[in-house]
């Protein structure tokens, strides 16, 4: 059995790109996956560790990497994708969490149990992907950073420039992003009303049941429940917006560690916002520290009165990328109290920064 995967293996490296690429050394899962594969009508290449399998890594329409070399694949600096899978055995009693948000893995995908949700994957291909949503996470260096506000300014924004977002409020400690757009009585569900969801919605569906605000569909989080947020429905409607979206924007919690692994996994990007003060920077340093590994990250400084730190100094002494620079604006708490979302004024300077932010984000990628 070894040497037939092994002849595999080697047959991978002469095959054209564009097929599902299978990464692992566990002749059984091999076996089994290969077999899904080829009764959905495609031949799968197959490496057998992530050297092996960089060079099909960017093209394959879908990666399934097994549990076996998951933490090898994890470690491995391959550039981040969308249409990963890590396989598993339902007698295998360890896996490998860690390793498979790092990869940014959609699934984790137990055999046989989950034969069928694996063959319809290859049987999709790499077409769903063409329509798959930017995801951008904003999450706070320290408290008091104003991520939200960012987070719904990106929201704001994006709708005004024609694309089609979904802002989810992923914080259960905040107070909740519709009271930041002043949508805190629309009708329609929050993540309370989303507790039993398990698998990914159709996009009708979900859009069926949000409340809609300043022409963009918003989740939040139910201010009558101190219940923290399911993780299985958590994934499931966060992959759901992927595909029913153009841009999802994700206001990310800071002191739920397990909430923040799970979603900046599914990040294109996640904004860091801080003050440029010593406070936030030290904060700052230290919440990069879990996120590095997790998704790219840029940063976002959010000038405020008394901050006197260089954001090209803050930058540098983090090491990352200046996405844009958010003067402060004394009016803009009071608009808020209003009922008047952030960056609604399209003059305004915050709304010209968050204009200029989105395009640069959620631009071809």
């Amino acid at each position: 059995m070894w040497f037939a995967w092994d002849l595999m293996r080697i047959v991978a490296f002469m095959t054209t790109p564009g097929r599902p690429l299978l990464l692992s050394r566990d002749p059984d899962l091999l076996e089994d996956v290969h077999r899904l594969a080829v009764a959905s009508g495609v031949e799968p290449d197959i490496a057998g560790s992530a050297a092996e399998g960089r060079r099909l890594w960017s093209s394959a329409t879908v990666v399934v990497v097994g549990h076996d070399i998951a933490v090898e694949v994890a470690a491995a600096g391959l550039r981040r994708r969308s249409a990963v899978l890590v396989a598993t055995h339902v007698d295998d009693d360890t896996v490998p969490w860690r390793a498979a948000l790092a990869l940014g893995a959609e699934h984790v995908i137990t055999l046989p149990r989950g034969g069928g949700f694996l063959m319809h994957k290859f049987a999709e291909g790499g077409e769903a992907d063409a329509s798959r949503a930017t995801v951008v996470g904003v999450v706070g260096g320290a408290g008091g950073a104003g991520a939200s506000v960012i987070a719904a300014s990106a929201a704001v924004v994006a709708a005004r420039l024609g694309l089609d977002v979904i802002l989810i409020d992923a914080d259960p400690d905040g107070g909740g992003v519709d009271l930041l757009l002043g949508a805190e009585e629309a009708p329609g569900a929050r993540w309370c009303d989303f507790a039993g969801v398990t698998s990914v919605l159709a996009p009708d569906t979900l859009r069926a049941a949000l409340p809609s605000a300043h022409g963009f569909d918003v989740l939040s989080v139910d201010r009558d429940s101190a219940d923290p947020l399911p993780q299985e429905a958590v994934s499931a409607v966060v992959d759901s917006a992927v595909s029913a979206y153009d841009l999802v924007v994700l206001d990310l919690p800071r002191g739920r560690p397990e909430v923040l692994e799970n979603l900046c996994s599914r990040c294109d990007v996640v904004l860091l916002v801080v003050t440029p003060d010593v406070r936030g920077a030290s904060a700052a340093q230290r919440r990069l520290a879990g996120l590095r590994a997790l998704a790219p990250i840029r940063l976002v400084v959010r000038h405020r009165p008394g901050a006197q730190i260089d954001p090209d100094q803050l930058a540098t002494w983090l090491d990352l990328e200046v996405a844009a620079e958010i003067a402060h604006d004394s009016r803009l708490s009071a608009a808020i109290d209003r009922g008047d979302p952030p960056a609604a004024q399209e003059r305004s300077r915050l709304a010209r920064t968050c204009t200029e932010l989105v395009a640069n984000l959620a631009g071809p990628r």
